[in-house]
């Protein structure tokens, strides 16, 4: 068994017979750890779910933006968890800022939101940026107020945590979920320092 790495060295595949094999994908020195990918990097949050690990050395977590209703063209300008992240360092993916502007464009004017999708669709980047300065005003208090509600989830779930935290019979797990929540709030701080400078 290989343990996961964001930055892997082994990938693996199955013959006709089903086979297993492993195979490393360049030169690894000797002494050297061999790990594969357990699932996608930017998403922490999965791997911790699905394996009870958390890798702290992925670069980003999905921005945790989830709509009532996600249509083909939101699948089509990059709605995906793997797709939808905020870094560590703060920045915000593209698929983000293009999921805002849909949503705001779809409530409010029609006509934009056929501009940006006939944009996004044939690559003019121009238009698109320019919906995006337009409307930039409008996607970055949705940004904002998707961020503080988070935040302030995560505070009440972590404060909840921390008065069972005493009993770790009952929850062994509970410190390194607090550990996960720590993760993204510590992710999520950084987006509204980078965007918002606090």
């Amino acid at each position: 068994m290989f343990n996961h790495g964001a930055y892997p060295e082994v990938e693996s595949s199955y013959d006709e017979e089903g086979n297993y094999y492993a195979y490393t994908t360049y030169d690894v020195p000797a002494g050297s750890p061999l790990r594969m990918s357990y699932g996608d990097p930017t998403n922490p949050s999965f791997l911790f779910a699905r394996y009870g690990f958390l890798d702290e050395s992925t670069e980003a977590t999905f921005c945790k933006i989830i709509p009532e209703h996600i249509n083909k063209d939101m699948e089509e300008l990059g709605y995906a968890h793997n797709r939808m992240l905020f870094y560590k360092d703060g920045n915000v993916s593209e698929e983000v800022w293009d999921i805002l502007l849909f949503q705001h464009v779809s409530s409010t004017k029609i006509g934009d939101k056929r501009a940006l999708m006939e944009a996004h669709r044939s690559g003019d980047y121009t238009t698109k940026q320019m919906l995006h300065e337009k409307y930039y005003e409008n996607t970055s208090a949705m940004l904002l107020e998707h961020l503080e509600s988070f935040l302030e989830q995560l505070e009440k779930l972590s404060s909840k945590a921390g008065e069972r935290q005493r009993d770790l019979g009952d929850h062994p797990r509970l410190p390194l979920i607090l550990a996960h929540n720590e993760f993204v709030k510590q992710t999520f701080l950084a987006v509204r320092m980078q965007n918002f400078g606090y």
